[in-house]
């Protein structure tokens, strides 16, 4: 059996989901859903991926995803394998937690966004979850923030969504849209046997053939992997530091050592490494500290571009050099 089609580009939308295994609960406790919503928030800074809605049920999640950086698959992975850690060390288990790859169907923005997110939000009910009556008393969905009723936790990204509506009153009217509206296309979409990869019309469709045709074998050079010691290569070249410099961590230096910072975060997007592996070659305790780093990068590319042309130069000039 072929995998879903999969389609990557800058700034697109997705709606993604994902259940347990054999339909088996994925969140047994509501430290498991605050530990999820964790995953997400690290993603987001490492990834630079925007959530506009969310849902987490017992046994499965939604999540509206924009990726500014063409970089879903990434993201995903980080989500579910680092929650899949979590999980089975919390719960004394081991093994697969999720019944496979994940979903994710790409949406057109401009057409169907507003009635995907209306359509994660009322999960709740339409699945008819025991207990759950009044959506807004939902707390792990990210209706209640939507409406103004409860937090909004920091990486959650409402105003698009409200845009889309064009009202002034955003939260009132969001609420009477998501609980008295009803769109008998998505409804149609989402009951098909077979998830299809796309909700869009007929030209965002024909857009998206374009791209794939065009960018076919872009998208085969990012998918290549290369080796650690590829990439130290390059970087030790690059910078004309020492190997030392880049895998030793200098206790008591308070300066940025970009070098470092950029070799890890290249390691991590091309060599296809995981935490624990990269924690072993950077001499560090716990792999934590890799994605603690990959976050204060991403922080200063936002504060400098400078910083983020630098990293976006080095990037394709190992994919381009590194010969796999």
């Amino acid at each position: 059996m072929s995998r879903p089609l999969r389609i990557e580009y800058e700034n697109a939308f997705y709606h993604v989901m994902n259940r347990g295994r054999g339909r088996e609960n994925i969140f047994l406790s509501d430290n498991d859903f605050k530990y999820f919503l964790h995953c997400i928030e690290q993603a987001s800074l490492r990834f630079n991926i925007e959530v506009h809605s969310y849902c987490l049920m017992t046994n499965h999640y939604h999540l509206l995803i924009k990726t500014p950086d063409a970089n879903l698959g990434r993201a995903m992975k980080h989500i579910n394998g680092l929650y899949t850690q979590y999980f089975n060390r919390t719960h004394n288990t081991d093994g697969a937690l999720f019944r496979g790859r994940y979903k994710a169907a790409l949406v057109d923005a401009d057409n169907y966004l507003l009635h995907v997110s209306r359509y994660i939000h009322r999960n709740p009910i339409e699945t008819n979850t025991p207990l759950v009556k009044d959506l807004v008393k939902y707390k792990w969905s990210s209706y209640s923030a939507f409406i103004k009723r409860g937090a909004r936790p920091k990486w959650l990204v409402r105003d698009f969504i409200f845009s889309l509506q064009g009202k002034k009153r955003k939260y009132a009217a969001y609420k009477q849209f998501v609980e008295f509206e009803n769109n008998k296309e998505i409804s149609a979409f989402y009951s098909a046997k077979k998830l299809l990869s796309v909700l869009g019309c007929e030209d965002f469709i024909e857009n998206i053939k374009d791209y794939i045709a065009k960018s076919d074998s872009e998208r085969k050079l990012v998918a290549k992997k290369h080796s650690a010691d590829d990439v130290i290569a390059y970087l030790v070249q690059h910078f004309n530091v020492e190997v030392d410099e880049i895998i030793t961590v200098k206790k008591g230096r308070k300066e940025k050592n970009l070098p470092r910072w950029f070799a890890i975060k290249l390691w991590q997007d091309l060599s296809g490494l995981n935490l624990q592996v990269l924690a072993d070659i950077y001499n560090v305790q716990h792999y934590s500290a890799i994605s603690k780093t990959v976050g204060r990068l991403n922080t200063l590319m936002v504060e400098d571009k400078k910083i983020k042309l630098q990293y976006e130069k080095l990037r394709n000039g190992l994919m381009s050099e590194v010969k796999i």
